[in-house]
């Protein structure tokens, strides 16, 4: 498992990509931090990084749409299929390499920390939980990524449909409102954003917690059944 993820690793930092998609990233939550905390002089930036998942919804499909599509366009799909890797480390090392981006993208996020004590006061609480549901939501995001990269070899498409289910699940949350009663609660249960807000409350959510490990867990299982049906042809 770990041998893929250094060798997925290695193909993010090799190429502009993983470069390209974190600088985008830190370039769009510089600027939410500027605007929400430097100018308005407030140590809060809970309230900057309430967007962060926004901008990661549409970063999440570019960073996993070619996992899977590259090695099944290329050939290189049997090759791994003839080790004796099984299937369950491969999508799982696919996957770690994609979190690990995500988090070493987090972690140069941390400069705006030191900026907000040197600016005040802030609450270290509220910022260790808003970070760990930035964390949690965004594996979500990438389990749907590398279930999308499976059911294709074009990487276009693997892209659209990511960001696609992931889109589905953002409107699901926004259209909470028009229901009500067992309608609503349903909802709740297909929304992915329903959970965040409590880590960004500065309360660590166990319900939250074990959502999104389940979410994740439930499309890599997915994943796992798709690139082994193909295994099995």
């Amino acid at each position: 498992m770990w041998t893929i993820c250094k060798r997925e690793l290695k193909g993010y930092f090799y190429s502009p990509q993983a470069y390209i998609l974190m600088g985008f990233f830190l370039l769009l939550t510089g600027f939410l931090f500027s605007d929400f905390v430097i100018r308005g002089n407030s140590p809060n930036i809970q309230y900057a990084m309430s967007s962060w998942p926004i901008i990661f919804l549409f970063i999440a499909p570019m960073l996993t749409m070619k996992l899977f599509t590259e090695e099944k366009k290329n050939g290189t799909e049997k090759l791994i299929f003839s080790s004796p890797i099984s299937v369950e480390k491969v999508v799982l090392g696919k996957f770690f390499s994609a979190c690990l981006v995500y988090l070493i993208a987090l972690s140069l996020t941390l400069i705006h920390v030191i900026l907000v004590v040197i600016l005040g006061k802030p609450d270290m609480g509220i910022i260790f939980s808003s970070y760990l549901g930035n964390i949690l939501l965004g594996f979500a995001f990438l389990s749907v990524g590398v279930f999308a990269s499976s059911l294709t070899e074009n990487q276009i498409i693997a892209g659209i449909i990511s960001f696609g289910l992931l889109l589905f699940f953002w409107l699901v949350d926004l259209l909470q409102s028009m229901f009500s009663g067992v309608s609503k609660e349903l909802i709740k249960v297909l929304s992915l954003f329903e959970p965040y807000a409590p880590f960004q409350s500065g309360i660590v959510s166990l319900s939250g917690v074990i959502y999104y490990l389940s979410f994740t867990g439930v499309f890599l299982f997915l994943t796992i059944r798709i690139i082994r049906s193909r295994w099995l042809q």
